[in-house]
């Protein structure tokens, strides 16, 4: 009897461990949104079109007693956001400002441009990505 009451101890504080180790290091998710303004256009007298890019990145963390979700700009305070798809071989850095804003300027080429704004992950977040497809004519 000593012996099953052991392993079942043994097994309980097992899994317990296994639910704390999940909860304690598990990320919160998180979203981007990416606005090109204009999105389509032509190219003016330097051959580009002068584009601003901004957007949001957002945590969903768990609610006030882990009732519902919340949304928090804020938890993404100074997150690194990459930015491709801007010209062969070109991708920028930008950081997002307290709310969770960011946002920056491109002078684009003809063509057809997938511009990728892309969030790497952190130890508290999940990585997230947002594409706008912008369109220069000459």
């Amino acid at each position: 009897m000593a012996t099953t009451t052991g392993v079942a101890l043994f097994l309980i504080v097992g899994a317990l461990t296994a639910i704390y180790s999940q909860q304690a290091f598990a990320k919160d998710p998180t979203s981007l949104s990416l606005e090109a303004s204009p999105n389509k256009g032509k190219a003016g007298s330097a051959g580009t079109l002068h584009v601003s890019l901004s957007g949001v990145a957002i945590a969903e963390l768990e609610g006030v007693h882990g009732v519902g979700r919340v949304l928090c700009g804020v938890c993404m305070n100074e997150a690194t956001i990459h930015i491709k798809g801007i010209g062969e071989g070109k991708e920028l850095t930008v950081t997002a400002n307290e709310d969770g804003d960011f946002g920056t300027s491109v002078d684009l080429t003809p063509g057809t441009h997938e511009i990728q704004a892309y969030f790497p992950g952190n130890d508290n977040f999940t990585s997230s990505s947002a594409t706008r497809v912008v369109t220069v004519t000459s």
